[in-house]
């Protein structure tokens, strides 16, 4: 994600798929996050901030609000690890958490988008995958050029998925399930279907997934 996460990178890794492993268990339960281990545990803080705004998916996508436990991971992770100004998935990243947090509006504030700006349709997927917790969140620059690109983005999830990338795949399926104009031809739910049981094993794709099927039982408006 281009955070400087001083913590041992492996044990990061095993943290953020069992951290995506309880959110998914929360949304599929419409219960709140098991936030396991304090707030004070750099590992789990780390996981908690390339999660970013989806440690609060499980009540930004209901009526619930956050409990006490759940804001003070994200909180804590964004403490612990600030953006990093080089890098704009970073920088957005911690921005959609500040949203989820309540600590920001949509709209105001956001980083730019200009390092999108001439991305070719792999490259715009794989850059849009990297910060797919924003496409459930709320309207966001990011969000209108999701949507003036759908196409190329749908480009890239066939892509994505012909090349085995099921994280790619899982996150351009999430942002494709967030916006208006996706082509009917693609058969987005199927391969949703597709890319969850070919990703199984990896709770971030799993993650994506459910988002996406949210969203797609509650379409754009």
């Amino acid at each position: 994600m281009g955070e400087r996460l001083n913590a041992p990178g492996r044990a990061v890794a095993d943290s953020v798929q069992e951290l995506a492993s309880a959110v998914v268990l929360a949304l599929d339960a419409e219960a709140s996050l098991d936030v396991q281990a304090g707030a004070d545990d750099p590992v789990v803080l780390a996981a908690a901030r390339v999660l970013g705004a989806d440690v609060l998916a499980p009540s930004t996508l209901t009526s619930r609000s956050a409990t006490e436990a759940e804001v003070a991971l994200l909180d804590g992770a964004l403490r612990r690890f600030p953006p990093n100004p080089g890098s704009p998935v970073s920088r957005w990243s911690h921005w959609g958490a500040l949203v989820a947090l309540g600590r920001a509006r949509p709209g105001v504030g956001e980083p730019e988008t200009g390092w999108l700006a001439d991305q070719s349709w792999p490259g715009l997927t794989h850059q849009l995958a990297g910060v797919a917790m924003l496409a459930a969140l709320a309207p966001s620059s990011l969000t209108a050029l999701a949507e003036r690109r759908v196409e190329d983005l749908a480009r890239g999830f066939v892509r994505a998925v012909r090349r085995s990338d099921w994280p790619q795949a899982a996150g351009a399926g999430r942002w494709l399930a967030a916006v208006n104009g996706v082509p009917e031809s693609l058969g987005l739910d199927a391969g949703l279907d597709f890319v969850e049981l070919m990703g199984a094993g990896d709770a971030r794709v799993a993650l994506h997934v459910r988002v996406a099927r949210i969203l797609r039982r509650s379409p754009v408006a």
